[in-house]
């Protein structure tokens, strides 16, 4: 059951750390790509991470408008970062897989946030990094199960 805000209970925190992700999130993909917008990259990620996988799939997976995932993918498609080819099983669908300078891309900039992300931890010292990384990985625990129970059918049927 999803909470609702209430003041002081670490909103604003949480608001403050996802701002500063978004920051790196940013600032890493226009360093190692002029080129690409970060719905873009975002795109070129879940085609990365899924292959092979659908226009669909990859509009459903970022929350975005169909027509706005294949003019992303037809960008991607003309730096020669993805390949699309007609789905076998379904002529209506279309399959997206990343070529391998796609993958290299995002290998490069997945590096490039770990760099920024353990420059950041060490700056916290010993104690506080640890319990940084303890307090990321139960959030990142907590994300995955919210984002599990909306998928439900229980949930959407409620």
């Amino acid at each position: 059951m999803t909470q609702t805000w209430q003041a002081d209970d670490g909103t604003e925190a949480a608001l403050a750390v996802l701002r500063a992700m978004v920051t790196i999130a940013d600032s890493t993909v226009e360093r190692n790509t002029e080129q690409l917008t970060l719905t873009q990259f975002r795109a070129l990620r879940v085609v990365v991470d899924r292959t092979p996988v659908t226009m669909g799939k990859v509009a459903r997976e970022l929350a975005l408008n169909p027509s706005s995932v294949t003019r992303a993918c037809d960008r991607l498609g003309t730096l020669a970062l993805l390949e699309k080819a007609p789905n076998p099983l379904n002529r209506r669908e279309t399959l997206l897989a990343p070529t391998g300078a796609g993958r290299q891309l995002v290998d490069r900039v997945d590096r490039d946030r770990r760099r920024v992300l353990a420059g950041v931890l060490h700056r916290l010292g010993p104690g506080a990094r640890d319990a940084a990384i303890e307090a990321f990985e139960r959030f990142a625990a907590a994300v995955e199960a919210e984002e599990s129970d909306a998928r439900s059918p229980l949930r959407r049927a409620t």
